[in-house]
């Protein structure tokens, strides 16, 4: 049996050849899955950044949602109480006031820091425009009013202070800038 080199030396040639492209087949490879698991890892880190961002986007869009129903709720509150002080009828009054504060007479009273605070009712003829609104660290809803005097004579502005009470928004404190 006579075995003819050229073949043999074209298998060895061709084998050699292959495992070389074999070789820097599998590095490029190789370099590939290494960018390929980087660039994962950087996405998911991005995912976790995204995700905590809709995550604080969403509470605060809930916690406006919540701001705007109370506004709402003291909204209807304020105009109820201040058409019951222009009444001058002073149980309706009560009715929207906080524990913390009392009617006397004609007078809203509340107390801050071991001082009274005294404001009188709202005058007949007052027109309110509410300008403002936020609910505080503490709770306490505030809410501002231009008040006008027959719509025609700016009066200066009201500031409302409401505490919740037994899930109620109840006025706490008010008072004007003139």
């Amino acid at each position: 049996m006579k075995f003819s080199l050229f073949p043999i030396m074209f298998i060895l040639i061709a084998f050699t050849m292959t495992a070389c492209s074999n070789e820097k087949t599998l590095q490029i490879n190789q370099a590939e899955i290494e960018r390929l698991q980087a660039e994962i890892t950087q996405l998911k880190n991005k995912n976790k950044e995204l995700e905590a961002s809709l995550v604080e986007e969403k509470q605060k869009n809930d916690m406006n949602t919540k701001i705007y129903e109370i506004r709402d709720i003291v909204d209807l509150q304020a105009r109820e109480i201040f058409r019951a002080m222009m009444k001058a009828d002073t149980e309706k009054v009560k009715q929207y006031i906080s524990k913390q504060a009392a009617v006397e007479g004609k007078n809203f009273v509340y107390k801050v820091e071991n001082e009274i605070i005294t404001m009188p009712f709202v005058m007949e003829g007052s027109t309110f425009r509410q300008r403002s609104f936020g609910i505080y660290k503490d709770g306490r809803f505030i809410t501002n009013y231009e008040v006008w005097l027959n719509d025609e004579t700016y009066s200066g502005t009201l500031e409302l202070g409401f505490t919740e009470e037994n899930n109620e928004w109840k006025l706490s404190s008010m008072q004007g800038d003139r």
